[in-house]
């Protein structure tokens, strides 16, 4: 099961990389995060799980797609090649090599699993972790209002 999602989040992610349809690279990163909740479910964490479902496969791919709906981003001019394509290859094999280093020379050592009880986790996430979920949710409201604030002015425009 482990080798199937991990074949899901990878073919999600370069779906979501490569694609030259910007609904269609969306849609992928869902399909990403689906794997990834699938991964959760596999190590018995629930809770991120639903979390990653909930935000990613629901509140920011549906922002994306909200802001590209109002924002007529079928409009803009499509570029498929540039000069910064060697840089960030040699950037990306650069980290790579970097990952792997850190994996090879690291110490791993056994999981240990804890039980937390979901009064502690609610106490947490609300008591110490409030303000960066509401930082964040504004993050993605100011999001919306640009994106709706771009597409009105256009439909001005076009009048």
């Amino acid at each position: 099961v482990f080798w199937i999602l991990a074949g899901v989040i990878v073919a999600g992610a370069c779906g979501a990389v490569f694609s030259n349809h910007i609904v269609h690279a969306a849609l992928s990163l869902v399909i990403a995060a689906m794997g990834i909740a699938g991964i959760f479910l596999m190590l018995a964490s629930e809770f991120l799980a639903l979390v990653q479902v909930l935000v990613y496969g629901g509140g920011v791919a549906i922002l994306l797609l909200f802001g590209l709906m109002l924002t007529n981003a079928a409009d803009d001019p499509v570029v498929t090649d540039g000069a910064q394509k060697p840089f960030a290859f040699g950037v990306g094999l650069a980290l790579g090599a970097v990952i792997i280093m850190a994996m090879l020379s690291g110490a791993w050592h056994g999981a240990v699993k804890s039980l937390v009880s979901f009064s502690d986790l609610g106490a947490r996430l609300y008591r110490d972790f409030g303000l960066p979920f509401e930082v964040a949710s504004l993050v993605l409201l100011v999001a919306l209002v640009g994106a709706i604030a771009i597409g009105r002015r256009d439909e001005e425009d076009a009048a």
